[in-house]
């Protein structure tokens, strides 16, 4: 069996070590790559399963929200949001998943712990959309930014029911999530957003989606601080068990990521 990761830019990606450390740990015999595919060369996807082999991909950054129109099946919850990371090729049939959203918020509360916030969200795209649902899930108070208008239209057909702007307003919260790509290559997502810091207190939580680098300059604003490694491990280990019936290693999985990091210092 052949999996794989699809996005771009997708350089940066750490599930290949991942899913091969649960391949290996399950005894499974699979192979995943990382496939870059534009946005432009997304409506060839199937060519490209085809290509390869595939039983199922991962979808990341920025084709969550795009991919779904390709597929033939898509979960409740995926629906629900307007998001696909996970697609299962089943008898030929294309089923979109959503592991974002349990992924996340384990990680989150592993983080922080657990409790009732009020959350700013960083982004509007297919991972923001995971990242309110399981907020929202969890009684929280919501304000989604983002830089364009447009981002938003998605938002109206995914049960949303916070506060949208396309500015800061002010105001006080509990957590902030950069759900956006800034910060990949050493941007401050709080100087493209034009955000005024100063509503950071020594225990806002500030957790970034961002897992490579480990640390971005949105996190160096909060003494309380996360990276998205802990979401990439949990939302991969659900998508694993879905495409295999397997309960994944956790163990292994952060045993190799060690491992990798060690040797890329």
């Amino acid at each position: 069996m052949n999996y794989a990761v699809v996005g771009y830019p997708i350089k940066h990606t750490l599930s290949p070590v991942i899913h091969d450390a649960n391949f290996k740990a399950l005894n499974v015999e699979a192979d995943y790559m990382a496939l870059e595919v534009t946005p432009e060369g997304l409506g060839d996807i199937k060519a490209l399963v085809n290509e390869y082999n595939l039983s199922g991909f991962n979808v990341t950054v920025p084709h969550k929200e795009k991919i779904m129109k390709h597929l033939d099946w898509i979960a409740p919850a995926a629906e629900k949001i307007g998001a696909v990371n996970t697609v299962h090729i089943k008898d030929g049939r294309y089923c979109g998943y959503n592991t974002d959203i349990t992924g996340y918020m384990k990680a989150f509360n592993d983080a922080f712990g657990t409790g009732c916030r009020r959350v700013l969200i960083l982004g509007a795209g297919g991972a923001a959309k995971a990242v309110y649902r399981a907020h929202a899930d969890n009684g929280d108070e919501v304000t989604v930014i983002a830089r364009r208008r447009e981002s938003f239209e998605s938002f109206k057909t995914a049960d949303f029911n916070g506060v949208l702007n396309t500015e800061f307003t002010g105001g006080s919260y509990d957590a902030v999530i950069n759900a956006t790509p800034l910060g990949l290559k050493g941007e401050d997502v709080f100087e493209a957003f034009q955000l005024d810091s100063s509503f950071i207190t020594d225990d806002t939580a500030g957790m970034d989606l961002i897992y490579n680098p480990a640390v971005t300059p949105f996190m160096n604003y909060f003494n309380n601080n996360a990276n998205g490694l802990g979401m990439l491990v949990n939302q991969a280990l659900d998508a694993f068990e879905i495409w295999t019936g397997k309960h994944g290693s956790n163990k292994a999985v952060q045993t190799a990521l060690q491992q990798y990091m060690e040797e890329r210092k």
